[in-house]
């Protein structure tokens, strides 16, 4: 991927990574694109001076929100979108899914943004399954500022490392943040109940 958009020019390499972010994010071939990958090389690239850091992490994070949103609302309106992902991915595979989103909504949809082929996934799913739009963006979007930061900036600081670093991230899915969104979004959640309760 860095030898690929290290031949062209810094904002034409933003457009198209940002064009991969959104279909690994929001469309069904997603699970065959490169997500955290992408995010690295992006990062990599403004580590080399081809653009700034802070560019680089707003068109991450930009384009992987925007394609989460998009996966949302094609779930909500979908009507065949249970037998497309039965289809593809196996009765087990979707009930497992969906079963994960039943009652723990606002972790599932956070955790799964650090996790290939699920980010893809859960979107379509919390909007098939009616989890609220509000609902769905107060989980996913402060996971997804964090994910599309973090890699951007290891990539940026990995310099020579850059392979040592790609592999490592994609052994462990970067299950440290996706521990860390899913306790900041517990005591959101834990903070909200009881102010609802206090109202009530």
């Amino acid at each position: 991927m860095t030898d690929f958009l290290a031949g062209i020019p810094g904002p034409l390499a933003l457009v198209v990574v940002a064009v991969l972010l959104f279909a690994e994010s929001g469309l069904l071939i997603g699970v065959f694109l490169p997500g955290s990958g992408t995010v690295l090389a992006l990062g990599w690239l403004a580590g080399q001076g081809v653009v700034e850091v802070w560019l680089a992490a707003i068109c991450a994070f930009g384009a992987t929100a925007l394609g989460c949103q998009h996966g949302y609302f094609r779930g909500r309106r979908d009507g065949l979108l249970r037998r497309q992902l039965v289809k593809r991915f196996g009765e087990q595979r979707f009930a497992r899914a969906e079963s994960a989103l039943d009652g723990r909504a606002e972790v599932t949809v956070a955790a799964s943004q650090c996790f290939a082929v699920v980010r893809t996934l859960v979107p379509r799913l919390a909007g098939h399954a009616k989890v609220t739009h509000l609902r769905f963006t107060i989980c996913n979007v402060p996971v997804a500022a964090a994910w599309a930061t973090t890699l951007v900036l290891l990539g940026a600081w990995s310099g020579e490392a850059y392979e040592q670093v790609q592999a490592t991230v994609g052994l462990l899915g970067l299950p440290l943040l996706g521990i860390a969104a899913v306790l900041v979004l517990a005591v959101w959640w834990l903070r909200r109940r009881k102010q609802l309760r206090q109202v009530s």
